[in-house]
């Protein structure tokens, strides 16, 4: 393979033409490189020009290059020859020195700009292991904020709860007594209110699941936390078992006390009053019959319900003995089965001490309990902090 001569690589920037060298080029393609060179160059002070006349057309437009007649062609004179020759050399001739093939800088390029680059890699490295760090570290911090969070609410409802036990017994002795009146059964209630609002909502709080952490976190902080929440479920579990016991006692005395309400028991009467007491005793049997129905079922309420029940019974069938009685005028009879239904009652109203003596001994076995998970508790999540 034949040798290609390879130009030389130039090194050096070309040197810039000026205005000037372009300027003296062009006067020296015209022929007026020297203002003394030429006839145009001379002042003539002899000739005066005149105005065109205005039916004289005055042609203002200046050929271009392109218009200009090309060397050779007819009715051209070897001066326009000359000059036209010239001026298209001019204009399609290429500055050679401005062709730059291959050029290079001046001077080699600084390798520590090179270097420089290459220094910040491992910045940008240190600064995305510094970020990973941070971020890893943030999200790790999450559940423990979480966790102190739920802390301070547990603790706070915790708090509030316990503030309303003391409230708690005073009603319970209240709903229990069977000498309690009606005044009194309703403040009982009204604190009995509070007591459940503060339980139930401590009980939705701990109820609630844990936060699921982050990505490479760890859910140590929620794990800290569950002694405490086994402790707080069971005091609102006993707390909901101590205002359900209490609720169904003031159930229960109300609709004891609603129930077997006979009118006046004559132990003579015509055949109108027989009539009118007729129709009370069977109104008042009727309404116990829906009441005793009614009645709360448990153990504390068992063995007095039973009893409830067992003078309904009778009362239905004693109805129809009294009457009879008042209807043939048998005093003696009227006077026993009065004497009995009355009794009965009587009893029945007594006794609804017991029922009442083995609910407030449960609730009060349940409040100590309660207090002491809660002080537990109260304790518990003041050790995870």
């Amino acid at each position: 393979m034949a040798n290609i001569e390879r130009k030389p690589r130039v090194t050096t920037r070309p040197t810039k033409r000026t205005p000037d060298d372009y300027r003296s080029s062009v006067l020296d393609m015209l022929g007026l490189a020297s203002p003394y060179e030429h006839a145009v160059t001379q002042v003539r002070t002899d000739l005066a020009i005149e105005r065109p006349t205005a039916s004289q057309d005055v042609d203002t437009h200046f050929p271009r290059i392109a218009e200009l007649p090309r060397p050779g062609s007819e009715n051209v004179d070897a001066a326009t020859e000359g000059l036209v020759q010239r001026l298209w050399e001019a204009s399609e001739a290429v500055d050679q020195d401005l062709v730059i093939e291959d050029w290079g800088p001046e001077a080699p390029v600084d390798r520590s700009v090179g270097r420089y680059r290459w220094a910040l890699w491992p910045l940008l490295l240190g600064a995305l292991v510094i970020g990973s760090i941070l971020l890893i570290t943030t999200f790790r911090s999450i559940p423990a904020g979480q966790a102190d969070d739920l802390r301070q609410e547990w603790a706070a409802a915790t708090l509030q709860l316990q503030a309303n036990v003391p409230g708690a017994r005073q009603a319970a002795a209240i709903i229990t007594d069977p000498a309690s009146g009606p005044t009194e059964l309703t403040e009982a209630r009204n604190s009995l209110i509070g007591f459940d609002s503060s339980a139930t909502a401590l009980d939705r709080l701990v109820s609630e699941p844990f936060p699921t952490p982050p990505p490479l976190a760890s859910g140590d902080a929620f794990d800290a936390l569950k002694p405490a929440q086994t402790d707080t479920l069971a005091a609102t579990a006993l707390a909901a078992s101590v205002e359900e016991s209490l609720a169904d006692a003031i159930t229960y005395r109300t609709l004891t006390d609603q129930s077997f309400l006979l009118p006046t028991l004559p132990i003579a009467a015509d055949e109108v009053t027989r009539t009118d007491l007729s129709l009370q005793i069977a109104t008042t049997i009727s309404a116990t019959r829906a009441l005793v129905r009614q009645l709360p079922i448990g153990p504390s309420f068992d063995a007095h319900r039973a009893d409830a029940q067992t003078v309904l019974t009778r009362l239905e069938t004693w109805q129809a003995s009294y009457l009879d009685a008042l209807r043939l005028s048998d005093i003696d009879a009227a006077t026993e089965l009065k004497v009995e239904i009355t009794d009965r009652i009587s009893a029945l109203r007594n006794t609804l001490r017991q029922p009442l003596q083995l609910v407030a001994a449960s609730v009060s076995v349940e409040l100590d309990e309660l207090e002491a998970l809660l002080t537990e508790s109260v304790t518990s999540l003041a050790g995870t902090e």
